[in-house]
């Protein structure tokens, strides 16, 4: 399996196959206008003439049940009933991969249902979430007022009668749940990017009712690729970050102006990515600028600039997480990987700056392929003694650099028996896990009881019945539905893995008009409109499949994911003839 272009199995575009290399009509024909299909020139799809489809697909399977065999050698159907049948026993299947087997205890319910979704789609409460959730000229909005003032003794007699009737809904309705008041503070009104996330969920609930997956009205978080320059020259670089900057970049005045953009429509997290972010020197001015605008921020790194000074100054903008990427235990692994020698070392020794700055979470970020796969739990014992707070599995996606090296994708069962090693780790609480890869909803979904960690969206997991509604309406692939992806010249993609689908740029439209109405919307929105085993699995609502895996290797958005094992036998007419 290499760079050539990659025939999708039992589906037809709706419009024809454009040549290689083309890009789609400014508009594509819609009136969306800059949203269209084109590879950066900068790119290896643009140099190698990927093709990607303007139009999504449309399936021509017939058979819309989720038992069908056509897809893979394991349903989605089978695998529920399998999982649901060895609970509480050691029955075995001759369907189900190795390590699902002699599994006791497991718990799937894909049925299951929390009084609050029944409060969720009350019309009346909709209208409730509206009226709070509104902007006020000149003033937080009254859901920004009612948690941030909840517990607060010092709060004026007049203002805690005038909040008392909304602080009794929180008191003894499903919002605080069984923490204590000061705990509810800690861990929520005192986070103002927290409340920002809740000011766009009552938002996009008040406008779009309680959907499957839900609808935001707003990205709840942003991927900023910064810069496309960077210090390094990673083999599977999804960005084909240079030593040098792209000469469209945005300016000062122009990230500064996204920022308040983002700002005043109460995006949540922004993680800063490159490139290499650290370089640019316009970093900070946006980092304190996300600051005063109370927005969560991160930065993803290679690691090899964090000196003890440059951990600081990332303190004191704000920033709480830095994701470091490290490839392999082995440091001559990792830096044949990456181009330079001795930047594991280097990696490292910022690990641990960031470990010993007040205010800073480290993370530690794996992506995995063939040459790494054995390693995965050895990285995740090295995050837990070198002092992480989470490790994180980013999907291989062959896009960007990475199209060069297809091959060493990992397989749909190789992917299967990592995401069930994550999610024992997760379930160990020993140390935050999260993937990229969709799928890992539906593994943590699989393990009981309903109360344990449960893989709530790509940004990580949470424990109890709540998080499961969470994963229910928010989790899976969440590209261009609430999160999206910023490229260096202000251009606004689904996501980091789909640098093709542009949604729109802000120098000629405003951020949240790109977000709201572009040519990709309600395919990215609507988990019914797939192809293969995606189209009629039975977890769709907590996965959906990779949408830029399907990208990378069908050209079309809406495809089957074929890094899933309920698409295993599209995997193998995808690689036949290609060397394991």
């Amino acid at each position: 399996m290499g760079t050539g272009e990659l025939e999708m199995n039992e589906t037809r575009t709706v419009d024809a196959p454009l040549p290689h290399g083309a890009a789609s009509e400014g508009d594509n024909g819609n009136g969306k206008y800059d949203s269209r299909t084109e590879a950066p020139a900068h790119t290896t799809a643009h140099r190698i003439q990927k093709r990607y489809h303007p139009a999504g697909a449309v399936s021509d399977n017939p058979n819309k049940s989720s038992t069908r065999t056509d897809d893979g050698y394991v349903t989605s159907h089978e695998y529920g009933e399998q999982a649901r049948a060895a609970s509480g026993s050691t029955k075995q299947s001759d369907t189900l991969p190795n390590h699902r087997r002699h599994i006791e205890s497991r718990y799937v319910d894909l049925d299951y249902h929390h009084p609050i979704e029944d409060i969720l789609k009350s019309r009346l409460f909709q209208q409730f979430l509206h009226f709070i959730s509104r902007p006020r000229p000149g003033r937080n909005t009254l859901i920004e007022e009612i948690i941030e003032t909840y517990g607060d003794t010092t709060l004026p007699f007049w203002q805690h009668l005038k909040l008392w009737p909304f602080h009794l809904l929180i008191e003894h309705a499903f919002l605080r749940g069984m923490v204590s008041k000061e705990t509810f503070r800690l861990r929520i009104a005192e986070h103002r990017s927290t409340v920002r996330g809740l000011v766009v969920t009552a938002r996009s609930v008040a406008e779009y009712g309680l959907r499957l997956p839900q609808r935001f009205s707003a990205p709840l978080f942003a991927v900023w690729n910064f810069t496309n320059r960077c210090n390094l020259r990673c083999k599977h670089c999804y960005q084909d970050a240079d030593h040098a900057r792209l000469a469209n970049e945005l300016t000062l005045d122009e990230r500064l102006g996204l920022v308040d953009q983002m700002g005043e429509n109460y995006t949540a997290m922004i993680a800063f990515a490159g490139g290499e972010p650290l370089i640019d020197k316009d970093l900070f001015p946006v980092l304190h600028r996300c600051k005063e605008r109370g927005i969560h921020t991160s930065i993803a790194t290679n690691g090899v600039l964090i000196t003890p000074e440059m951990a600081a100054r990332l303190a004191e903008a704000g920033v709480k997480y830095v994701e470091v990427s490290l490839d392999s235990v082995h440091p001559e692994r990792h830096d044949a990987f990456r181009g330079h020698a001795g930047m594991w070392e280097r990696a490292v020794a910022g690990m641990r700056n960031v470990i010993a700055q007040d205010g800073l979470r480290l993370g530690i970020a794996m992506c995995v392929t063939r040459n790494n796969y054995d390693e995965a739990e050895d990285m995740i014992r090295f995050a837990i003694d070198i002092g992480a707070n989470c490790f994180a599995y980013f999907n291989f996606i062959p896009v960007g650099r990475g199209l060069e090296m297809a091959e060493q994708d990992i397989t749909p069962r190789q992917r299967e028996e990592l995401l069930a090693i994550l999610n024992t780790w997760m379930q160990s609480k020993k140390i935050s896990v999260f993937s990229t890869s969709p799928q890992f909803g539906r593994i943590a979904l699989a393990y009981p009881p309903a109360s344990a960690m449960q893989a709530c969206s790509h940004l990580g997991g949470a424990g109890g019945t709540k998080a499961r509604v969470v994963a229910k309406y928010v989790g899976g692939c969440g590209a261009g539905r609430c999160y999206v992806a910023i490229e260096p010249d202000g251009t606004i993609t689904p996501c980091v893995y789909m640098p093709q689908r542009i949604l729109g740029n802000i120098r000629q439209r405003r951020f949240i008009d790109i977000f709201r109405d572009n040519d990709f919307w309600d395919m990215l929105c609507d988990r019914d409109d797939r192809t293969h085993h995606c189209e009629v699995c039975e977890f769709k609502h907590y996965c959906g499949g990779c949408r830029a895996r399907a990208d990378a290797y069908y050209g079309q958005a809406n495809a089957g994911d074929p890094g899933c094992i309920f698409n295993e036998k599209h995997w193998e007419a995808l690689t036949a003839g290609t060397k394991a």
